[in-house]
């Protein structure tokens, strides 16, 4: 995975290089991506249209053409920022039929798209903070990729042969995954403060990589007994909408077992 970082762009390399596009010729992807960074950058509110307009060459009254208003070309953004971090079905096709390995491949994929994408990912954590296009209307966003199948045919195969401990499911597998490709991007600054620590650089870009593969396999091949007779760690919301939690209440009631 070394040449993992050769890939990344920074957030004003598709901005330069999208000024030099004839004006007649403009795509809605190509405006997405221009609004993509600026909401990254600076969220919802402090966002203008008029400034999208004359990154792209797409005028207003196209942009609300294409769009509608400026919440529709958000929601947009976070249904494209959503497609950029998932690999694509060639990049999620194994050519290996050993589970241990095949996991490891669906590793190396996932943890790139957020490499190469970090402007989706800030836009991501910026919508899970505050929420602009409340999407917990899950109509609003969708994940057709194939990579949960993917997990789930792997996570079957290998507790069926006993290489994977059982309890796990593909959802599971998924978060831990995204969960160490999200700190690299979302906490670097603070990491570097505290202790020194360039996550994004490309030794530890390289680094996190492996640590994303390795803690992977160690939580599928370990030995921990199982505190629990569920099938996953987490949980399916059965209903069409979530309700969102308080978020000014951090105390939750969680029983002692589950640390036992």
């Amino acid at each position: 995975m070394k040449d993992l970082i050769s890939d990344e762009r920074e957030p004003q390399a598709e901005s330069a290089a999208s000024t030099e596009i004839d004006h007649n010729e403009v795509c809605p992807d190509t405006v997405l991506d221009i609004a993509m960074q600026h909401f990254a950058a600076d969220g919802f509110a402090d966002t203008k249209l008029e400034n999208i307009a004359k990154e792209s060459g797409m005028s207003k009254r196209m942009i609300h053409y294409h769009f509608g208003d400026k919440r529709g070309l958000y929601n947009r953004c976070l249904a494209k920022a959503v497609t950029y971090l998932r690999p694509t079905q060639e990049e999620v096709q194994l050519d290996t039929t050993v589970p241990v390995e095949g996991i490891r491949q669906i590793v190396e994929a996932l943890f790139r798209c957020f490499v190469v994408h970090p402007e989706a990912v800030r836009l991501l954590v910026m919508e899970n903070l505050h929420h602009f296009g409340k999407v917990t209307d899950r109509r609003i966003l969708s994940d057709k990729s194939e990579v949960i199948l993917q997990l789930d045919k792997l996570l079957m195969k290998g507790q069926d042969s006993g290489a994977f401990r059982p309890g796990i499911s593909a959802q599971d597998v998924f978060t831990l995954i995204v969960s160490i490709a999200v700190f690299r991007i979302s906490n670097r600054s603070i990491t570097m403060n505290l202790y020194g620590v360039d996550t994004m650089d490309e030794e530890n870009t390289a680094g996190m990589a492996r640590l994303a593969s390795d803690a992977t396999l160690a939580f599928l091949t370990s030995n921990l007994k199982s505190t629990s007779d569920a099938v996953s760690y987490l949980t399916v919301s059965l209903g069409t909408e979530t309700e969102l939690i308080d978020e000014s209440d951090s105390t939750y009631d969680i029983s002692g077992t589950v640390f036992e």
